[in-house]
């Protein structure tokens, strides 16, 4: 019976020649040799074929350009859309548009803000937003280890998001907070339902900043406040922490902030 020859690769061994002789493998065969395609190569053409194998679709997300990307690296950063960075809504579907005969606005009198002033204001938020990130954290340790204001402000004025905040705010929070403490702790007991000393370190030290916000600036909008405050807790407080802080700057605004609500 005529005899059909293969030859197969055997990793870094070399070539091996396996002789196929009434349907059973025998040993090697030397001296008879088919080129062609190696048996590897020619089988996972064969599954190819057989499955149709063909190069994956591209996603409809490949072609979004940093979606995934846009949010900061701040979590704590409430930039866009924000009340303290004048952030604006989207114009609903349907809206009408405006009426016929209308006279053209003049140049120049566009009521829509310039490119360079909406930048400021994102710029001015984004910086108070780490302000009151890092004066969380030098009023954090200071409740964990009493120090003057001065050394707190000194620390932390040379940590390395520094740059990119407001110096001023970040050190009237500081200042303001450790000197204020008494009596913000006294509104914090009667706002929540325990003991201020059993509160968690990091609530304890975002609501002291909020209800600093809330009583001694009344620029900065209450709503810009909470969500400040909320941010924070997200970041850096425990589980479900930032409905707690959320709760009881809620109650606290109606009280501070009677005419915003």
């Amino acid at each position: 019976m005529a005899e059909r020859t293969a030859r197969a690769r055997a990793g870094d061994n070399g070539r091996q020649w396996i002789r196929v002789k009434d349907g059973k493998l025998s040993g090697p065969d030397p001296t008879v040799e088919l080129v062609g395609t190696p048996l590897g190569t020619a089988l996972a053409n064969a599954q190819a074929a057989e499955s149709g194998a063909a190069s994956p679709p591209q996603s409809a997300e490949s072609g979004a350009v940093g979606a995934s990307q846009s949010e900061l690296a701040d979590p704590g950063n409430h930039v866009a859309g924000s009340a303290e960075a004048g952030g604006t809504s989207p114009k609903p579907r349907g809206a009408p548009s405006k009426p016929r005969g209308t006279p053209p606005k003049p140049p120049g009198s566009s009521s829509k803000p310039t490119n360079a002033a909406t930048n400021a204001k994102h710029a001015f938020a984004a910086a108070r937003s780490v302000a009151r990130k890092l004066a969380l954290q030098a009023i954090y340790r200071w409740l964990l280890n009493d120090a003057p204001w001065q050394d707190l402000v000194k620390e932390f004025g040379e940590a390395e998001d520094m740059p990119n905040a407001d110096p001023k705010y970040f050190r009237e929070l500081v200042e303001g907070v450790w000197a204020s403490r008494q009596s913000l702790d006294e509104k914090l007991t009667e706002l929540v339902d325990r003991p201020v000393e059993q509160l968690d370190p990091v609530e304890h030290s975002v609501l002291l900043i909020g209800l600093y916000e809330l009583s001694a600036k009344p620029e900065v909008p209450y709503r810009v406040v909470i969500n400040e405050a909320v941010g924070l807790a997200k970041r850096f407080g425990a589980t479900d922490g930032h409905k707690f802080v959320n709760a009881v700057l809620d109650r606290a605004a109606r009280t501070l902030r009677p005419g915003e609500n």
